[in-house]
């Protein structure tokens, strides 16, 4: 079994080309959103066709049945409808918010029935749906199906219509929140991704930019703003979305274990610990003491651990497997998440 020697006092000994990172000032509206500015989700049923013989069998009763409806209503009728070219598909896509009537948006096109595939397939026309039951858009086009490397894995019952639906209802959201009893107008931000520290930060920045606006924490984790009266709506919505803080968010460890990849900030501290692996030999500096073992200083960091394992040849499942058990310990001073 190979031997590897480790050697992890602090992150100026054993990386000195490496500074510690520094905080990164970004946008508002890259870490929150206006309370009422949302994407809509809208669905809908179809029928492919064109397929060369990839279509769904006499096996699904539901492909054969829409196709004779379809036909139906184009004034053509018949007591048996099979067709091989043909499969019963689901669409899928996104309104963005103040969409208008005629704008195209893209959609996806997944098959439900026992379709080997549906490329190079037509969509025929077809309705799309919001929650509310409302037809918000009609989709229809030519699937374009991606395709990987290797064609073996490529999956062809999936596929994409570039602008393939034109809208045909307008979406107003709602973003101004009238309070009659002050008779002020107010938005609301909503952080992407919750954290005290975050919002905290958020106020004392619009503060200091619209002093007059109070920002203040409200119900349901939003941030409350004031409009004011001598600055336009959008003037004053961009400018707020611009501001820039500095951000300190949860420590996090994210693992991906199906292609070994490891995703950490530069400053996720590590306690005193001991770990042991099969193969792994750790020379402590301090004292020449040779050990089946690492010993981690409590200067160390998940990136000293990660690079000096890396730079001595370890592997990705070495690595993962010593992340878990200092997570389990309570030396990793982070949430692992694992994928």
């Amino acid at each position: 079994m190979k031997n590897f020697a480790i050697i992890l006092l602090s992150a100026l000994t054993l990386l000195p080309s490496l500074s510690v990172s520094a905080e990164v000032a970004v946008k508002l509206k890259d870490i929150s959103f206006i309370d009422g500015l949302k994407e809509n989700q809208v669905y809908g049923y179809g029928l492919v066709v064109g397929l060369q013989g990839t279509g769904d069998t006499k096996k699904s009763p539901l492909t054969n049945s829409s196709l004779k409806n379809l036909l139906k209503n184009l004034g053509m009728e018949g007591d048996e409808v099979t067709s091989a070219n043909t499969a019963a598909v689901l669409i899928t896509g996104r309104l963005a918010p103040f969409v208008r009537i005629g704008d195209r948006i893209d959609v996806t096109v997944s098959s439900i029935g026992d379709a080997k595939s549906i490329e190079g397939g037509i969509l025929i026309q077809s309705p799309l749906r919001g929650g509310d039951g409302r037809i918000y858009a009609v989709a229809q086009g030519t699937l374009a199906v991606s395709r990987s490397r290797n064609d073996r894995r490529a999956v062809r019952t999936v596929g994409q219509i570039a602008n393939g639906a034109v809208v045909e209802r307008e979406i107003s959201p709602e973003i101004v929140f009238h309070n009659k009893e002050k008779d002020e107008n107010y938005i609301y931000l909503v952080l992407k991704e919750w954290d005290y520290t975050v919002g905290d930060g958020i106020i004392k920045a619009v503060a200091g930019k619209y002093p007059e606006s109070n920002p203040v924490m409200a119900s349901g984790g939003r941030i409350q703003v004031r409009l004011l009266k001598n600055v336009s709506i959008p003037e004053f919505i961009s400018t707020i979305e611009n501001i820039e803080i500095n951000p300190v968010y949860r420590a996090k460890v994210v693992v991906n274990e199906r292609d070994g990849t490891i995703v950490t900030g530069g400053e996720v501290k590590l306690s005193a610990a001991m770990v042991s692996r099969e193969g792994l030999t750790v020379e402590v500096r301090e004292t020449g003491k040779k050990v089946s073992a690492s010993e981690l200083k409590e200067s160390a960091t998940v990136k000293d651990l990660v690079d000096s394992l890396n730079a001595v040849g370890a592997t990705t499942t070495d690595i993962i497997s010593i992340l878990k058990a200092l997570k389990v310990s309570g030396a990793l001073h982070a949430d692992l998440i694992v994928r």
